[in-house]
């Protein structure tokens, strides 16, 4: 089971405070707590972190190559993102196999 922490605080505004209140009294949440729990969980399957290794351009550019062939119309912004590579790197990368001829727009 999950490790658990007791309490978070936080301010709400008082009529964020009706609002869940009422959506508490027409069923929708056991209770205060209840919509808390759920919103978070919400929130948390919706966001999805990012992590950026290091990688430099010559191995950006092997990895570049082999996505492109996989997917030949990616966006940098796709590449970087599916290859979890610094954006920068990957300008960088994809400015040099245009210079070489090895990708074009």
């Amino acid at each position: 089971m999950p490790k658990t922490v007791d309490a978070v605080s936080t301010r709400l505004t008082e009529k964020e405070v009706e609002q869940i209140e009422k959506l508490v009294k027409m069923g929708y949440y056991l209770n205060v707590s209840d919509f808390v729990r759920s919103s978070i969980r919400e929130k948390l399957e919706n966001v999805k972190i990012l992590y950026v290794r290091d990688a430099d351009v010559s191995t950006a550019k092997r990895e570049i190559m082999e996505y492109i062939r996989k997917v030949p119309q990616a966006y940098p912004s796709d590449i970087a993102m599916e290859l979890g590579l610094d954006m920068p790197v990957v300008m960088g990368a994809i400015d040099e196999l245009m210079q070489e001829g090895r990708v074009s727009v």
